[in-house]
């Protein structure tokens, strides 16, 4: 065995670690890429998230947007759900009530209508965007929601009449659902 003093000792390992530390960095990058790209959802939760406040308001919400004198474009939210898949695809469904309503007379509540978005979302640590599949005809408008904690914001906006309104609902994981 060589032996070295201890200034040669140090000088080796400094060669070393210049020399070595680069590949061994290099050898360990194409793992987490791979690793990256079979988790699409890693700083998510895969499952079912229920939505338990629109714009603040418990669930079942309500709210009048005016229209012209006398009339109110009227909504109801009764339920969203938001579902993750591992792979990367997401399911939005919501259960919901609109009417344009003569503010003067008794309200008649009109049936529940539900919709539902599919597509693929994108996880990018503290913000989500999700890509509907498209409809023909009809433009691809992305949606960007955000994460906190174990929680997910997400901002839709929905034209009442002709007019955008923004509605943010607040998703929180719940494993019962499929």
């Amino acid at each position: 065995m060589l032996r070295l003093p201890p200034s040669r000792r140090r000088f080796t390992a400094t060669v070393l670690s210049i020399v070595v530390l680069p590949f061994l960095v290099a050898a360990h990058r194409p793992a987490e890429r791979i690793a990256a790209r079979r988790a699409p959802h890693a700083g998510i939760t895969t499952g079912s998230y229920v939505a338990v406040l629109a714009n603040g308001q418990k669930l079942p919400w309500t709210t009048q947007v005016p229209a012209v004198e006398g009339l109110a474009h009227w909504a109801r939210l009764d339920l969203a759900v938001l579902r993750l898949n591992p792979n990367g695809r997401y399911t939005l469904s919501y259960r919901y009530a609109q009417e344009v309503v003569d503010t003067r007379a008794k309200l008649q509540m009109p049936p529940a209508r539900d919709e539902i978005s599919v597509g693929r979302f994108a996880d990018r640590g503290r913000t989500l965007t999700f890509v509907p599949t498209p409809s023909p005809g009809k433009p691809v408008r992305t949606i960007t929601a955000q994460v906190v904690g174990s929680d997910i914001f997400l901002d839709k906006t929905v034209f009442v009449g002709e007019r955008p309104f923004r509605v943010r609902l607040l998703f929180r994981h719940d494993p019962s659902l499929w």
